[in-house]
């Protein structure tokens, strides 16, 4: 079976767990996806982050032994590397369309698109990148935040192209954590009557859930934004911390800064 060619599978790296690469990112997720395909860990979705960890390190360490991380060694021969005749989809690629599509974006956000592309998270409404945050996420570091869909059984929709990435609930309703498969934001969506399983892909301006209409709640769907992927392990959009937004600048401005 041929390699698959750089232009399609771009490298992206180098990545490690020791700080001599990168720690987060779309390549990360890939390349769980292709050593469960390959047999080396459980086939997971629905718990795999895009963190480069000491699980996927051996991982890798058991399918090439010899080297360490994620750089151009691996990268070579991932590309090659074939699923065996004892596993599930034997004779194929162990990096499938999905893995492909995670590092595509991965690799067109290193290509220095500064702004990314939101839309808005109701219908009509103004993009994402126009608001300012006015407050933390309470119990989620990192996740600052906008209020917004105000009425009860709105349908909340993707701002980009989105994967449900982790399971979550909110004091009150349902929530669930989003990858954003252009931009490599993390979402946290919150308030919502009911959240789409982990693992469900969305087109941008998709539905990912209806705002609950909860009691002694004023309905409204939360929604964290992280942009540790983009910007470092750590670093935070500018928000306010009471609800009022006097002084924070817009996502856009805070993208278009920075």
């Amino acid at each position: 079976m041929a390699t698959i060619s750089k232009t399609d599978f771009p490298y992206t790296g180098p990545y490690s767990v020791d700080g001599n690469g990168k720690q987060k990112g779309n390549t990360a997720l890939a390349l769980k996806r292709a050593m469960a395909r390959l047999g080396k860990i459980p086939w997971e979705p629905e718990v795999w982050d895009n963190l480069f960890n000491k699980k996927l390190e051996a991982a890798l360490d058991e399918w090439d032994p010899g080297k360490n991380g994620y750089a151009e060694g691996r990268y070579d021969k991932i590309r090659s590397a074939v699923i065996p005749k004892s596993l599930a989809h034997a004779g194929e690629q162990a990096l499938d369309g999905t893995c492909i599509n995670q590092v595509q974006t991965e690799y067109a956000s290193m290509q220095g698109q500064k702004v990314p592309d939101l839309g808005p998270v109701e219908k009509g409404g103004a993009s994402l990148l126009d608001f300012a945050l006015s407050h933390a996420t309470t119990g989620i570091p990192l996740y600052p935040a906008t209020d917004s869909v105000w009425t009860p059984g709105t349908m909340v929709i993707a701002p980009e192209k989105i994967e449900i990435i982790r399971a979550s609930s909110s004091s009150p309703g349902d929530a669930c954590y989003a990858f954003g498969i252009v931009s490599e934001i993390e979402y946290w969506f919150g308030h919502l009557v009911s959240a789409p399983s982990v693992g469900k892909i969305l087109a941008k301006g998709a539905g990912i859930g209806k705002v609950g209409q909860f009691s002694g709640y004023t309905p409204h769907c939360h929604i964290g934004v992280n942009v540790e992927n983009l910007w470092g392990n750590g670093k935070e959009l500018k928000h306010g911390n009471n609800y009022s937004v006097s002084g924070i600048p817009t996502i856009r401005k805070q993208f278009q800064d920075h």
